[in-house]
């Protein structure tokens, strides 16, 4: 996935730890905001704003589209370098191409061609069994949450939202269901009554790219069982809706005062 917030600097830690085992690099057309048909993008949009805060939610615009229009100039002009994975890549000699359809049997006949031993998801598809048995070991997944809990979308959201004490990066196997596969490596971090949405993103994705290397490492060299998981501690979430992203942003304000309050009243104590 073509995502400059934070999806390309995981791929780019990936790239240069372990260049010299990458046959190549297929672009996903897509990003963040792709979702279902049935779901209204502009309720979508406005619970975004709602959970991620205007300011955050208004930085991050900010960045993507100042990288489509960096990388749609480095189409037009040879001299300015793609922002995007291609440049890193380049560097290395791995190819790089595009799909729409990771599914699609034109690309299933592509990745057989490559007879890889692993690959690395990160697109917003939901891949289907015939990708799956294109790899030898199988198709490994980063997920921000500490699985079986919060599989699905926007799980620093969902974190906070149910108060959770604790979350983290899970690195497993794919499987046919969604974030349902055999669990790798898991790593942790506590969740504070200070965190918010842009928090838990960052901390999740400075444990990404070292889980995964940990991973790849793992199943590279045999040494790996797969870690158990609490079955009575699962759950799925689907995009928030605008009542709950509401109920969010409130409690947020809330808590927002009430911090501020007490550093007052600590301030004035002898």
């Amino acid at each position: 996935m073509e995502d400059p917030l934070y999806t390309l600097d995981f791929i780019r830690d990936i790239v240069r730890a372990r260049h010299r085992d990458i046959s190549g690099i297929t672009i996903a057309r897509g990003g963040r905001m792709t979702i279902s048909s049935k779901k209204s993008h502009l309720v979508y949009l406005a619970a975004l704003i709602l959970i991620m805060g205007p300011v955050f939610f208004v930085q991050n615009t900010f960045k993507t589209l100042r990288y489509a229009i960096h990388k749609k100039a480095s189409r037009l002009l040879s001299v300015i370098p793609s922002p995007g994975i291609e440049s890193e890549a380049s560097l290395y000699g791995i190819p790089v191409d595009y799909t729409s359809d990771p599914n699609s049997e034109e690309y299933i006949r592509k990745v057989k061609e490559e007879k890889p031993d692993v690959i690395i998801n990160q697109s917003q598809s939901i891949i289907k069994k015939p990708l799956l048995d294109t790899s030898r070991i199988g198709m490994v997944n980063r997920h921000n949450a500490l699985l079986p809990r919060n599989r699905g979308r926007l799980t620093p959201f969902w974190v906070l939202y149910k108060g959770e004490h604790e979350t983290g990066v899970s690195i497993h196997l794919l499987d046919e269901g969604i974030d349902s596969g055999p669990l790798l490596v898991q790593k942790r971090f506590p969740v504070s009554s200070q965190d918010t949405f842009r928090s838990i993103v960052e901390k999740n994705y400075s444990l990404a790219s070292v889980a995964m290397l940990e991973a790849l490492e793992m199943l590279e060299n045999g040494s790996y069982s797969f870690l158990e998981k609490d079955s009575g501690e699962g759950s799925y979430n689907t995009i928030p809706t605008l009542k709950e992203a509401w109920e969010f942003r409130k409690s947020r304000i809330r808590q927002g005062f009430s911090w501020q309050k007490v550093r007052k009243n600590r301030s004035v104590q002898p």
